[in-house]
């Protein structure tokens, strides 16, 4: 298994996951932040200003990845729009924050960093698993 389709493995479980707790009212801990809109919106374990669409929004990218981890080409292709998506949300954070898309889409501090470590990790896996010869992560079989 090539980097790029463990990568969308790991990540697409995880962002699934984290969809999933996304929708778990006793999970969303803190003060509403000011900005954020929606239903089942709060701070995503103390943390992450989520809100119903934000949720769904991590469903669909867990969804996806756990879709294509057994294609090599697919997985690149995942591993490069997660890439460009997540450090695209980085930048726009920043400028607009928590009133991304009127409040839509809250994005506070904690979520600029794991989204801009996730575009990193994102176009690792893209670059580090070429389309051919690609570093396999399988182990090696062993010298007899």
């Amino acid at each position: 298994m090539m980097i790029a389709q463990r990568f969308a493995q790991i990540f697409g479980a995880v962002y699934l996951l984290v969809g999933i707790i996304g929708f778990l009212p006793p999970l969303l801990l803190g003060t509403l932040p000011p900005g954020v809109v929606g239903p089942l919106a709060g701070l995503l374990l103390g943390l992450f200003a989520v809100n119903w669409f934000h949720s769904l929004a991590h469903l669909l990218i867990g969804a996806a990845g756990l879709a294509v981890h057994r294609n090599h080409s697919a997985s690149r292709a995942y591993a490069l729009a997660l890439g460009i998506a997540y450090a695209g949300l980085f930048v726009f954070g920043l400028i607009f924050g928590l009133n991304f898309l009127g409040g839509l889409l809250p994005l506070n501090g904690a979520d600029h960093i794991l989204h801009i470590l996730t575009a990193l990790i994102a176009f690792g896996a893209y670059f580090a698993s070429r389309s051919q010869g690609g570093i396999d992560v399988r182990r090696a079989p062993s010298a007899r």
